[in-house]
């Protein structure tokens, strides 16, 4: 169970805008996932169907999220421009213990990061944005995460292909972590921040 009732309101910045995924925006993200096959296969280790994928596909994958969003089991958001007329990506936010749970981490990573306000964070860019653009959404979603969120701790994860999001989470005041989890069939890259007080502890 996700322990975040009520997620706070979400930034708008000169690069983007931050807007929960809702069935109304599904145009907007399906344009922004097939125009960006490479990010779509890297980000989820070519798991995310790209080819013969369109509106009607996503459709119930977007309900989904608005569901989980709504019922505060998990957080989805679009990136949009500021003018809120194409989309430039998407952010996630999800609970993390379940997840380690079920790839296998030992007990204690489980107890490390037990509880329901740790969350698990990733998104993508589309594969026409830059650099500045992943610069500015690491540091402004991570200043709302630290400072607005109602967290003991987050997480972010990214593939070592992610080349600007990896770039860009090395530059702010987080910690790279190693976390063994068994299951897991993907290499997956950690940064780690507790937002409540204590020190952000290294995993091996």
């Amino acid at each position: 169970m996700f322990l975040v009732t009520d997620p706070p309101e979400p930034p708008a910045t000169d690069a983007f805008v931050l807007e929960p995924l809702r069935p109304d925006l599904i145009d907007l993200d399906t344009e922004a996932y097939l125009t960006s096959p490479d990010v779509i296969r890297e980000h989820s280790c070519g798991r995310w169907p790209v080819v013969g994928f369109g509106r009607e596909d996503n459709l119930p994958l977007v309900i989904r999220h608005w569901s989980d969003h709504q019922a505060r089991r998990a957080f989805t958001y679009l990136f949009l421009d500021p003018e809120g007329t194409s989309s430039l990506g998407c952010l996630y936010v999800q609970p993390l213990f379940p997840y380690l749970e079920s790839m296998g981490a030992d007990a204690q990573t489980l107890l490390r990061y037990a509880g329901g306000a740790t969350a698990r964070v990733s998104y993508w860019l589309r594969q026409d944005s830059g650099p500045e653009l992943a610069a500015s959404v690491a540091e402004r979603v991570d200043e709302w995460l630290r400072t607005s969120w109602p967290l003991d701790s987050y997480l972010y994860r990214a593939t070592p292909e992610e080349e600007f999001t990896v770039s860009s989470l090395d530059r702010l005041p987080l910690d790279r972590v190693v976390i063994d989890l068994p299951a897991e069939p993907h290499s997956y890259l950690w940064w780690s921040a507790q937002v409540r007080g204590g020190t952000t502890r290294m995993v091996s």
